[in-house]
């Protein structure tokens, strides 16, 4: 069922796509993060936030 309402949207996108991910783990950690908050490791990236139609 999609959402039509446009501040729900974007909750639920801010929820789903701004976050870091742990290189090594793989972890998903807030956006302010500096390292990762199971394997302590400092090097994470931002999460892909390509919407479109999955392939």
């Amino acid at each position: 069922m999609p959402i039509t309402d446009p501040e729900k949207k974007r909750i639920a996108q801010q929820a789903r796509l701004v976050m870091r991910i742990c290189f090594k783990c793989g972890c998903r950690n807030d956006i302010g993060a500096s390292r990762c908050r199971k394997c302590r490791n400092p090097y994470l990236r931002l999460k892909n936030r390509n919407l479109g139609v999955k392939k």
